[in-house]
């Protein structure tokens, strides 16, 4: 009884005052584990289905069909599971993705690969990718300090990079040596355990709901119009860096083990760089003035112009001092445009709401992005196509410095 009553009054009172931003580190730390073991190697995966059932045409197809379906899926649900999270809250809702991210890491260990396949696992992930970054990002938003974002985006990348210094080289060595079957089942077991913290993690009360007449008036505000074009940029930018840069890098070296090497060594380098850009957007931003935006304006010229010049690189040393420059100048636009977002997002009459309304135009360029793509399959300037639509992506990030 003695035990009982101090478990209750000691263990379970501090378990539950653990905050979110807190327990978002730790499970984030296991999950981009897990996630950076098989993130790199998946358009491959997809994309040689369809090579060796039809040739390069074929497999690029494959590869943009899956994309679509995917975030048509988010584009089409981000509302009814957007009011699903409002429903059963912030912590059930990271719960719940963590164990439909298994299902999708267990599926390719446990089947053939195979276009039912490969359109299953893209329906999964539009299930699990709205209920999993509605309920982190208002978490974010609502727990950090607005005048300690840099710091606490920087953090969280941080740990996300050093989860993700030795996951793609034991990805690319699990694929290399024992197929994608083990890699899976690996990357299952991880995101399992990624769920632990997130048990300790108090409820938050959620103000209002999802509407669509919210959203058209949302979507017809003109002071809002920059963060529009961001969440549209932003979603052609990841577009191609998630997808077509791994397969981009992987169709040159022809090697799973070397494409994990060589991210594995560039992720290590931009360490240091997102614990620098967190710092000192902080203490630009502390001082008011414009300093932070002029730091954001030239980090994204900068990246979209790396972003244009990538189909010029050749080899295998070429692709390491390329990206390890690209990585190293990331964190400056994505720490700067992670604490803008999250600035508006506490400003937000509702931040769920907010980031629901962001999930479905930041999709819906998810979609048309790929279906673009889809006109230039097979024609010798596809893949500067692909990388200027990335740029173009960077650059109309630009409107984000006005949350500063």
């Amino acid at each position: 009884m003695i035990l009982e009553h101090y478990w209750q009054r000691k263990v379970v009172h501090q378990a539950v005052k653990i905050s979110g931003v807190r327990a978002l580190y730790l499970n984030n730390l296991l999950r981009e584990m897990a996630g950076s073991m098989v993130a790199i190697f998946f358009p491959a995966y997809v994309f040689l289905w369809g090579f060796e059932s039809g040739g390069l045409t074929l497999g690029f197809r494959v590869l943009i069909l899956s994309l679509v379906i995917e975030r048509g899926g988010v584009f089409l649900l981000a509302g009814p599971l957007g009011r699903l999270v409002n429903r059963i809250g912030f912590k059930m809702s990271i719960l719940l993705s963590s164990l439909l991210l298994s299902v999708w890491f267990i599926l390719p260990a446990i089947f053939d690969r195979s276009l039912v396949l490969i359109i299953a696992l893209s329906v999964v992930a539009a299930i699990l990718i709205p209920i999993y970054w509605l309920a982190r990002l208002s978490i974010l938003s609502l727990d950090g300090d607005k005048d300690r974002y840099g710091g606490e985006v920087s953090f969280l990348a941080l740990l996300d990079q050093v989860s993700s210094i030795l996951g793609p080289f034991v990805g690319g060595v699990l694929v290399a040596t024992s197929g994608f079957g083990l890699l899976f089942a690996v990357a299952t077991f991880i995101c399992l355990l990624s769920a632990i913290p997130i048990f300790f993690v108090g409820d938050y009360q959620i103000k209002n709901g999802i509407s669509l007449s919210r959203f058209e008036k949302w979507m017809e505000n003109k002071k809002e119009r920059h963060l529009h074009w961001s969440f549209i940029g932003q979603g052609l930018a990841n577009m191609v860096d998630a997808n077509f840069w791994p397969l981009y890098v992987y169709l040159i070296v022809g090697s799973f083990t070397v494409l994990g090497a060589l991210t594995s060594i560039t992720f290590a380098l931009s360490a240091v760089a997102i614990y620098l850009a967190g710092r000192v957007f902080d203490k630009k931003r502390a001082l008011g003035g414009t300093e932070d935006e002029k730091e954001y304006s030239l980090a994204t010229i900068f990246l979209g112009l790396l972003t244009l010049l990538r189909p010029l690189i050749r080899g295998v040393l070429g692709l390491l001092s390329f990206d390890a420059v690209f990585r190293m100048s990331l964190p400056f636009w994505g720490v700067d445009y992670d604490a803008y977002l999250y600035s508006a997002g506490k400003r937000a009459k509702s931040v769920l709401e907010f980031f629901t309304y962001r999930e479905v135009i930041y999709s819906l360029s998810r979609v048309v992005g790929p279906m673009f793509l889809l006109l230039f399959v097979g024609t010798n300037y596809f893949w500067w196509v692909v990388f200027g639509l990335g740029s173009v992506g960077t650059w109309l990030t630009l409107g984000m410095q006005k949350e500063s």
